[in-house]
């Protein structure tokens, strides 16, 4: 059996060394375009700001690495520029000296990743404006905030990569404005958790413009000022655009792989394509909101790792199911930790469901424990049954294991009271008596 993936990163790595375990004996080859492998995309801004001191701790392994571990053959600086789903085939192009050739195959996972949207702005082709999405564009990005004459960022975008992005150019001493054209920052969050972050950027030092978009860039020949929609002018060594990303599905789409409404390409639990012995995983493909039954794409690590493991087992002989996601997301703005999972209140009203929202303020540990910090807390429930439905948690230490039970009790459809009765672990450095998911399962019970 021989079994090509296209793409390297999170799910094709993911999928090879699951094909691999699965069947010790198929002809594994991954063709990635770029130049490194199996790196960590959501480490990025770390290695910029040089919290994580060097490239290498954001790469996982080297192509002669993995074939060492893996017996995976890796085509480095290989483009696939062509499916034939019918001759199983596709053509490839080494990007180094220009030769093609073709390869034949019995299986073949699509990993091609997602595209930084880069909207058609006036300078735009100036020098010093960036997208993050790769390690050579982080080293770029790291070589050029080196420079003296490098001292104030504008990024473009209020999302999870913009603020991370917005921390690290703080932490290497950087002015630093961010400018979101929704009227809040994090727009996937409700307005009121939002305001928490809000406040917190700024006592940080981030100026935030929102509200208002990019109109042009201005520059000699590097970027010198950013001009938004309204006309504000903002003074920039260096810009960030930061306004989200597209599914790489082109070249499944030429192939006559089904494209789904998001854009991404559509596949079943399986991780198959519509097309016979095709697969496809990671940031190109499409999942599936365990919540409301509907496919959607969510570009998250954690997913393209899930589905690349599904999708590399299943070419390997296997059989495998990924059951979908709760859209759990969380990340670090400075002090805060900031994350969500499962419906919001708009996306529970749409689907019918009368919900309720109920907010609270605890603490993340007994309150005579040195170092208390407050944990906000907001769910939705479905007013009927008492089911939780979503939650945000925006906070200090001990946030993220909230979240995760939190996103653990939407999974296993639990109510308010069930939340409060959980028996979750006590201790004065780690919790108080009653812990804030206990306390938000109570006045959820309450409230209902």
């Amino acid at each position: 059996m021989k079994i090509a993936i296209i793409g390297a990163v999170a799910a094709g790595t993911s999928a090879a060394a699951k094909a691999r375990r699965t069947n010790k004996d198929a002809e594994i080859v991954i063709f990635e375009k770029g130049r490194d492998i199996s790196y960590a995309g959501c480490g990025l801004p770390y290695y910029i700001s040089g919290v994580t001191p060097s490239r290498y701790n954001v790469v996982m392994n080297t192509a002669q690495d993995f074939k060492e571990k893996y017996n995976v053959e890796v085509l480095l600086e290989h483009e696939v520029t062509k499916i034939n789903s019918e001759d199983k085939n596709l053509t490839y192009k080494n990007l180094k000296n220009g030769e093609e050739g073709e390869y034949k195959f019995d299986k073949l996972i699509i990993a091609t990743g997602a595209l930084p949207i880069k909207p058609p702005f006036e300078g735009l082709d100036l020098e010093n404006i960036f997208t993050l999405r790769s390690v050579e564009s982080a080293d770029k990005i790291k070589d050029a905030v080196k420079r003296d004459d490098v001292n104030q960022a504008v990024i473009i975008g209020a999302g999870l990569i913009g603020l991370e992005m917005a921390e690290s150019f703080r932490e290497l001493g950087m002015e630093v404005t961010v400018i979101e054209l929704q009227d809040q920052v994090l727009p996937p969050f409700s307005k009121e958790m939002a305001a928490i972050v809000e406040e917190h950027l700024k006592e940080k030092g981030v100026n935030l413009i929102l509200g208002d978009g990019v109109d042009h860039f201005e520059g000699q020949e590097e970027v010198e000022k950013v001009v938004t929609g309204s006309g504000k002018e903002v003074e920039a060594d260096l810009a960030l655009l930061s306004i989200g990303i597209k599914a790489n599905s082109k070249l499944a789409e030429e192939a006559g792989v089904e494209i789904g409404e998001t854009g991404a390409i559509k596949v079943n639990e399986k991780l198959e394509t519509n097309l016979k012995d095709v697969y496809s995983a990671g940031d190109c493909a499409e999942t599936t909101d365990l919540l409301r039954n509907k496919d959607i794409w969510l570009p998250l690590g954690s997913t393209a790792n899930k589905q690349g493991r599904t999708a590399g087992e299943n070419a390997a002989g296997g059989d495998a199911s990924h059951y979908g996601i709760l859209k759990t997301g969380i990340t670090k703005v400075f002090d805060l930790t900031v994350a969500r999972t499962g419906l919001t209140l708009e996306e529970a009203e749409a689907e019918g469901t009368d919900a309720a929202v109920v907010k609270i303020k605890a603490h993340n540990h007994a309150s005579y424990y040195p170092g208390t910090d407050d944990i906000h807390l907001r769910g939705i429930f479905d007013k009927e049954n008492g089911v939780i439905l979503g939650a945000e948690v925006v906070g200090g230490d001990g946030s993220d294991k909230r979240i995760d039970v939190l996103a653990t009790a939407i999974y296993n459809r639990m109510t308010a009271d069930e939340l409060f009765q959980v028996d979750l672990a006590y201790a004065p450095p780690y919790s108080g008596p009653k812990d804030a998911v206990a306390i938000l399962g109570m006045v959820a019970e309450k409230k209902l």
